[in-house]
């Protein structure tokens, strides 16, 4: 652990200290310009990841995680999560009574400003960097709980949920709900964003109602898979000392169920227990993410490099070139956009695919197994491209949600105060925005090592066998960090 210690931090170090180049993304107003090309900053990161495999074969000789004793103790007493749901539900009132009869403007009303930068970017950010809070503070969460303790009472069952389905349902809600975050220009409309909402928690309750609360959440609530799957990365991890009864998510196998809220809620309070460990280290402690879950990690990284890439001038460019040979995509611009979407999502996944065939022949193993295994290695990797893209963005325009969370219809009730945020030099940003980035893909390269040596005896022959996906998650860190650099379009 000491060895996996030195290595990530001389990684990150190295990366800080590389030659600035280009431009990174983040709020306007901001001069990033740096004296070399971008291209060659990008190559050199990817380099650092690249030198990180020999030492992961190092560091993960020792196949156990050291991890802190239990936090939970002075927690227990203080029914944080009631209070925490009593807010949050007080929350969504505002974010619909604004979003139907408050103003226009998406940074005046609560119903954009909350569900799209505090909410959406701040779920991610927060399950990467610290834990899974969202399964203890949302209102629907708590409302579907209740609701199946209610029907149980009365006698009523629920159906069996085909297993071949796993987390199919969740992607398919990813993608709409990128695609109306990044392509569908009324998905930033306060009155059509209110009615998707209320569509969506309708659908969600029906779902739980139809297949048992705690199985539904774990494979078909969208923002409660995204905060799980983030939370894999986080350093805090939840376990049982004694569980209650079988998963009833139908996850866990082993003793201390980690990172299962199903089983943690359940067990009793004297059970549960909350504790440190390193970063990445649940790609391997938690349970396997089952049909779909690696088509939804990869979904979560493609749509926010096309998100980055979108606000780019090349992107532009891109779309005139399809434009000059098909004019009526100019009419039809979200159709162009989203065949574009799709196509980077698409190749991210075909891409992933092939590399997975090449390590499950050297590994002797079968092509699904090896794609299960090895899509759980890109979480630490989806988890800081989300935070490296959005962090700022979080900063700048969370500023906007008190008068418009205090306001809702836009009366003017809270006086015009100046932001506290005057901005950041340029080259701050895209310092953190790399040294995000190499440190999330070093974590990715040496908990994929780890899994290999479930697989192959021997380092060097697990690091072999894992060569095709350390050079897959160096070209990932090469199209980041040029996304990250590229030129903003004009507004």
């Amino acid at each position: 652990m000491r060895r996996r210690g030195l290595v990530l931090a001389a990684a990150g170090v190295a990366a800080l200290l590389l030659p600035g180049a280009a431009a990174a993304h983040a709020v306007s107003g901001i001069d990033y310009r740096f004296p070399l090309p971008v291209w060659l900053y990008a190559l050199a990161a990817g380099l650092a990841v690249l030198l990180s495999a020999p030492a992961a074969t190092l560091a993960g000789q020792t196949r156990g995680t050291r991890t802190s004793g239990d936090l939970y103790g002075p927690l227990r007493r203080l029914r944080l999560g009631w209070i925490a749901v009593a807010l949050t539900s007080i929350l969504l009132v505002d974010v619909v009574v604004g979003g139907l009869f408050g103003p226009d403007d998406f940074f005046e009303n609560p119903a954009t400003i909350v569900l799209w930068v505090d909410f959406w970017v701040g779920l991610g950010i927060v399950s990467a960097l610290f834990c899974n809070v969202w399964d203890f503070i949302s209102p629907l969460n708590a409302a579907g709980r209740l609701l199946e303790r209610v029907l149980a009472r009365r006698g009523a069952g629920v159906a069996p949920y085909p297993r071949r389905l796993g987390l199919w349902p969740a992607t398919a809600f990813l993608l709409v709900w990128s695609w109306l975050e990044l392509v569908w220009d009324p998905g930033k409309e306060p009155r059509a964003l209110v009615l998707i909402l209320l569509a969506y928690v309708g659908i969600q309750l029906l779902a739980m109602v139809s297949f048992g609360t705690e199985l539904w959440l774990a494979r078909g609530e969208l923002f409660t898979v995204v905060a799980r799957i983030f939370a894999r990365f986080a350093p805090l991890e939840l376990f049982v000392r004694e569980p209650a009864g079988e998963c009833r998510a139908v996850l866990c196998t082993d003793d201390e169920r980690v990172g299962c809220p199903a089983c943690w809620l359940d067990a009793a309070s004297e059970a549960r227990g909350i504790r440190l460990r390193p970063f990445g280290a649940g790609v391997r402690r938690e349970a396997p993410l089952g049909p779909g879950g690696g088509t939804f990690v990869l979904a979560l990284l493609a749509t926010v490099v096309y998100d980055g890439f979108s606000q780019t001038q090349r992107y532009v460019d891109l779309q005139s070139w399809f434009v000059d040979r098909w004019v009526w995509l100019a009419v039809h611009d979200s159709f162009l956009d989203t065949l574009l979407m799709a196509a980077i999502i698409g190749a991210f996944v075909l891409v992933f695919l092939v590399v997975v065939g090449i390590v499950s022949r050297l590994e002797h193993a079968s092509f699904a197994d090896a794609a299960r295994r090895y899509s759980q290695t890109l979480i630490p990797i989806a988890a800081v491209y989300f935070v490296s893209h959005y962090f700022l963005y979080l900063i700048y325009a969370g500023q906007f949600t008190m008068a418009a969370v205090l306001d809702p219809f836009g009366r003017e009730w809270v006086p015009d105060v100046e932001l506290p945020w005057k901005g950041v030099p340029g080259g701050l940003v895209w310092y953190l925005q790399v040294g995000l980035i190499v440190w999330g893909h070093v974590v990715a390269v040496f908990e994929a090592h780890r899994v290999s040596l479930g697989v192959l005896p021997g380092a060097r022959r697990a690091a072999l066998a894992q060569a095709p996906l350390v050079l897959l998650m160096v070209g990932y860190t090469f199209i980041g960090l040029w996304v990250l650099g590229q030129v903003l379009a004009a507004a």
